[in-house]
């Protein structure tokens, strides 16, 4: 989601600026418009909303404190002048900064650092692993993830099983690959496996709260399947959700 800007401000350079400066910090995370009298931002925010104001403080039409006088602003507002004198009245009209003109970025990312928490930013979702590109001999295979029952680290190779039992190397470690797997499905369950719930054909519990697997398919070169000591309360947290 854009941050919505409204720069108030009546000198070209200082907006075009300001504008320089933000499209360095936030790239296209932003939309801006900019407005240069009283009277402009009064109609502009009657009719619309912003995330964020950049206020200078004199105008071509009078000071911009006028403006709170005939619209209510809950924005938070980041005044910028080239006067110090400002600074009380500013704050108490919804100011959260007061920039001192000519600024650089340094003073513009300490000002934003303290309405940042207020501005809208668009939840990150993780893009987890969709498929995996795989060899078997000359071959090449794009197996899906939801296709793959567990892995298995073994000495310096990590190995892939499928739901059908097939096995394929895979190129990377167990520790890089948990990250990029989706852990409503898959869970590290020690230093050897990654396993996929579906996986699951028992569970025995154990002493010092340690939990025995079988797969499916079945892992015939490691008959015991342990989730160790320190994964088991999170691996029983996981299933039970």
């Amino acid at each position: 989601m854009a941050i919505r800007i409204l720069i108030v401000e009546d000198e070209s350079w200082a907006s075009e600026s300001l504008l320089e400066m933000l499209t360095e910090l936030w790239n296209d995370e932003y939309t801006a418009v900019v407005k240069s009298t009283v009277r402009d931002v009064i109609s502009w925010l009657g009719k619309n909303e912003t995330d964020l104001i950049f206020m200078d403080i004199h105008l071509g039409d009078g000071l911009s404190f006028d403006i709170f006088n005939h619209i209510k602003i809950q924005t938070p507002v980041i005044f910028t002048t080239a006067f110090d004198e400002y600074a009380l009245e500013a704050f108490r009209n919804q100011g959260y900064a007061y920039l001192l003109k000519p600024f650089e970025l340094p003073e513009l990312k300490e000002a934003l650092s303290k309405v940042e928490s207020l501005l809208p930013r668009e939840e990150i979702v993780p893009q987890y692993k969709n498929r995996f590109l795989v060899r078997y001999g000359i071959r090449l295979k794009s197996v899906p993830v939801e296709d793959i029952a567990y892995f298995m680290a073994d000495d310096k190779l990590l190995y892939g099983f499928s739901v059908q039992g097939d096995r394929f190397i895979v190129d990377d470690t167990l520790s890089k690959l948990a990250p990029r797997l989706d852990p409503a499905f898959f869970f590290q369950i020690n230093r050897k496996f990654i396993i996929h719930i579906q996986s699951i054909a028992e569970m025995v519990k154990m002493s010092r709260n340690r939990i025995k697997l079988q797969l499916h398919p079945q892992v015939l070169d490691n008959p015991e399947i342990i989730v160790s000591e320190e994964k088991s309360n999170d691996f029983q947290l996981w299933l039970d959700k």
